[in-house]
């Protein structure tokens, strides 16, 4: 059988998007906080600490970039199903594709 559920798709991809926003939002405010701690604490434990967030920021970037590469994949298999269903409507004229819904 051929479907796909529009609504529950739109939904699991704007729950990505917004997973997305909320990473980025997260990396925002741990630099902030990175800038705000090197502008007033000059120290060794805090260079070491800078190069710690550093590194953490770095790796967490990848992260990001691994997700929204997941969920372009995830956009791209939507836009496959809706062509595949489309395309099985458009050849339906015998009745396969109905029958293959169960109608």
């Amino acid at each position: 059988m051929l479907t796909k559920e529009d609504e529950a798709i739109r939904q699991v991809l704007a729950s990505l998007e917004q997973q997305i926003e909320n990473m980025v939002t997260a990396g925002r405010t741990v630099e902030r906080i990175k800038e705000e701690l090197a502008a007033g604490y000059i120290s060794g434990a805090s260079d070491m600490f800078q190069s710690k967030v550093d590194d953490w920021m770095q790796r967490y970037q990848k992260v990001i970039g691994a997700f929204e590469n997941f969920v372009q994949s995830t956009q791209g298999a939507n836009q496959i199903l809706t062509q595949a269903e489309n395309d099985a409507r458009a050849h339906a004229a015998d009745g396969i594709y109905n029958g293959l819904q169960g109608a």
